[in-house]
Order: structure tokens, then C-alpha cells, then sequence
């Protein structure tokens, strides 16, 4: 069978196969595999392939920001932010529900995953706030939407990924990050304070809400050394001390200390237990992601990329409609794929035309992760839909209608995204020293 028949083949396999339940790496390899038998190419590219992809530094940053969010989310350093956040906006319009937003804003940037952010968040703040008298589908909802952010407010495993495909540096792409992710945030804030008590039930409104008793600059002093973690990772980049990737090392280290000491919980965990599973899902990751590689080798083998181009180039397609046909064809696929196999399968299929159309490939990494911020709490493969309704004990289908406004503030900030690469890159344009 020629190369292309075998394609073909394996296209057809592909959405099947992965529907079938079977883990998403198994499936890439079962239907890559199917590939070289059809089409007779050499077995032995599979191994190569496989290890040239792994062969890369930035990859090391990933076990370690996911080390780094399991002992912060397993130790009492989420507590300590609920507290300072209570203690200092508690009092204001939207009580609780900002307060759980400013703590997933926080998580979001020591974090890098966006189910670790929610499960973090929502295992102290969603009992808080159905105590409180908030409605179970807008606390639900909300802590869904919110651990999006997870992947797009560095540092960011989806960003990391992203920029080793297409080779551009880690430091630029996180800069950048920034700016979008706070402007998603605010938009979420602001949401979250225009609608105020109106999120709680008739009786939750009727008594006060109970916030901490703690002195504001009490609790402050007591989540300050996590609230020091993001200034430095992303300062130590940025003042050249250390790497992106030693700087996940360093967060590692400092968060174990922070877990062993500090924020030390009764009954917590063994540390190699915790570091076992960051391990587990780390191995998971890299395992799709080493799959994956493969099937981008089959695609690029068969010239696809360079064939997409051409089909674009040949329409005469602005970057601004061809963007727009991205978000299309990344919101559907969001529904159905994880991010990381989302971003490994279309980035390389994509790159040609957007160095054709000279678009920037920062300003794109922005546009993917915000894509793959809606396709986390979009069925069927949602996947903080699921993790926040094992957490909080609530069916899916509530935990998904609580998340639509903000769904629709997502949708609406992605559009301003694509629209406008300087608000995208505004950090990086305004700081250009740092790069």
C-alpha cells in the first residue's frame, strides 16, 4: 500500500480508535504502528523518532512544575492563600467567589496544570462557598472555568510544549503569557463582582458570610512565602540566574521545603508517595507526547504540513480569516482530545502556514492555549469538568451549565486575542529588555 492509501487509513482510524475509551497514548501508537505495517516503512524510525522527540531539555520543567503543584495543592499553602485572600477582599462585593478567583489566579502561577489548579482550589473553596449559601452550579462552574488559567498565567506545561515544537524560547512565550492571562482573570473578576450576592440563594443571603477571623496582615505574612513563588521563578529567568527549565527545579525544592515545613498538614502525605503520582502523571504526559511524535513524523513524512500551506497560500486567505478557521477547527477538536495531543498534532500541521502568512508564532501560542482553556470544560473529554465533579460529588452536566458565562467571557477575550496580537503580546513589546 502506498504512503498515502496508509494515511488515509490511519485518518479514518484515528477519532474511532480514541472514542473507544482506550488511554489516548496507546491509541496514537496503535493506529502510527498501523502506518509503517501498511505502507512497509522502516519499525526501527518508531524507536528514533521517540527519543529524538524526548531528547530535549525544556521537556525536564515538566515533572517538576507538576511536582511543584502536587505538594503546594497537598500541603495547607492553598489554605494559606483562601486566608490571606478572605482576609483582604472577603469584605468586598462578591465575597467569597473573589476570593476563590484571586486564589486560582495565584495557584495558576506556581502552577502550570489546569486540573491541579481546580482540584487545589476547589477541594478548600467550593465546601466553603455552597456553605456559604452560593449556588452548587455557579461554585462548581466557576472553580471549572477558572483553573483554565492554570495553562495560560505562567509557568504553563501546554507553553512549554508548544514553544519546543516550533523552537522559539520558553522566556518569550511565558512573558507574553502573562498579559493575556491577567486580562482573562480581571474579565473573570469582574464578572464574578457585577454579579455579587446574586449568586447566592435567598437564604444564603440572609447571613453574613463567615470569612476568617485572622488579622489581614497576619495572613498576608503567612502566605507570603508562596505568594513568593512566582516572583522567583519567573525573576530568576528573566534576571538570567537561572533557565525555564532549572526554574522548575527550583520551584520543586522551594515547594518541598515550604510542604515540609510551613505548610506542613497533619496526615499529609509521604513525600515520595506525592512525588510517585506528580511522577505518574508526568510519565503520562510525556508518554502522549512521545506518541504523538510519532504520528506527527507519519504527517510530515507524507508532506501534509507543506500541502496545507500551499491549499491556504492558493486561497489567498488573510491571517485573520485563517486564525479564525484555527479557532474553529481547535474548539471542536478541544471537545474530544486532550491539550497536549490537540497541540502536538495541529502545531506542526499549522507551522508552514503561519511562517507563510507571517504570523507571529507567540501571539499563536496565545491563541492555542486559550482555545485549549475552553476545551478543558467542554464534554465529552473536559477534563477539569471531570476532575471538579469527582471532587465536589456533583454530576457533570451541572458542573458544565455552571461554567457557561464563563465560557462565554473565554470565548469573547479569545476573539480580542486573535484579533489584536499587540494586546497579546503586550508585555513582550513593552519589556523588551527582558527577552
Amino acid at each position: 500500500m502506498t504512503g498515502g492509501a496508509a494515511l488515509a487509513v490511519v485518518a479514518l482510524l484515528l477519532f474511532p480508535v480514541l472514542l473507544t475509551g482506550m488511554p489516548i497514548a496507546f491509541s496514537i501508537v496503535l493506529v502510527s504502528v498501523s502506518y509503517f505495517i501498511l505502507a512497509g516503512a522502516d519499525h526501527s524510525t518508531i524507536g528514533s523518532t521517540m527519543f529524538w522527540f524526548l531528547n530535549k531539555s525544556e521537556l525536564v520543567a515538566i515533572p517538576f512544575f507538576i511536582l511543584t503543584a502536587d505538594l503546594l495543592g497537598k500541603s495547607r499553602a492553598t489554605d494559606a492563600l483562601v486566608a490571606a485572600a478572605e482576609a483582604t477582599v472577603g469584605h468586598l462585593r462578591g465575597g467569597l467567589a473573589l476570593v476563590a478567583m484571586l486564589t486560582t489566579i495565584v495557584f495558576s502561577a506556581v502552577c502550570g496544570s489546569s486540573v491541579a489548579t481546580a482540584v487545589a482550589v476547589g477541594r478548600v473553596m467550593i465546601p466553603k462557598m455552597v456553605d456559604a449559601g452560593y449556588e452548587r452550579r455557579f461554585a462548581v462552574g466557576m472553580i471549572a472555568a477558572a483553573g483554565g488559567l492554570g495553562i495560560l498565567i505562567p509557568p504553563s506545561v501546554p507553553l512549554i510544549i508548544y514553544a519546543t515544537i516550533v523552537e522559539i524560547s520558553v522566556a518569550d512565550v511565558f512573558l507574553a503569557a502573562f498579559g493575556p492571562g491577567l486580562m482573562l482573570a480581571a474579565a473573570m473578576c469582574a464578572y464574578v463582582i457585577w454579579l455579587g450576592d446574586r449568586a447566592r440563594s435567598p437564604e444564603g443571603r440572609a447571613r453574613p458570610l463567615a470569612l476568617t477571623r485572622v488579622p489581614a496582615g497576619r495572613a498576608v505574612r503567612h502566605a507570603l512565602p508562596v505568594l513568593a513563588l512566582p516572583f522567583l521563578i519567573m525573576g530568576g529567568i528573566y534576571s538570567g540566574i537561572f533557565t525555564p527549565t532549572e526554574s522548575a527545579a527550583v520551584a520543586a525544592v522551594y515547594s518541598a521545603i515550604l510542604a515540609a515545613t510551613i505548610y506542613r498538614k497533619p496526615g499529609m502525605e509521604r513525600f515520595h508517595h506525592i512525588a510517585a503520582e506528580s511522577g505518574n502523571v508526568a510519565a503520562s504526559i510525556l508518554l502522549i507526547m512521545t506518541a504523538t511524535a510519532i504520528l506527527s513524523y507519519i504527517i510530515t513524512l507524507n508532506q501534509i504540513p507543506l500541502a496545507f500551506r500551499e491549499m491556504i497560500t492558493g486561497w489567498n486567505l488573510s491571517p485573520l480569516v485563517f486564525l479564525m478557521c484555527v479557532n474553529a477547527l481547535l474548539l471542536v477538536l478541544g471537545c474530544f482530545l486532550e491539550i497536549i495531543s490537540v497541540i502536538l498534532i495541529t502545531v506542526p500541521i499549522f507551522l508552514p502556514v503561519l511562517k507563510a502568512l507571517d504570523i507571529n508564532l507567540v501571539h499563536f501560542a496565545i491563541i492555542v492555549v486559550v482555545n485549549m482553556e475552553l476545551g478543558v470544560i467542554t464534554p465529552p473529554v473536559g477534563m477539569n469538568l471531570f476532575a471538579i465533579s469527582a471532587i465536589s460529588r456533583t454530576p457533570i452536566q451541572e458542573v458544565f451549565k455552571g461554567t457557561l458565562p464563563f465560557m462565554l467571557i473565554m470565548f469573547l477575550m479569545l476573539m480580542l486575542f486573535t484579533y489584536s496580537e499587540s494586546l497579546s503580546l503586550a508585555l513582550l513589546n513593552l519589556l523588551p529588555n527582558l527577552r
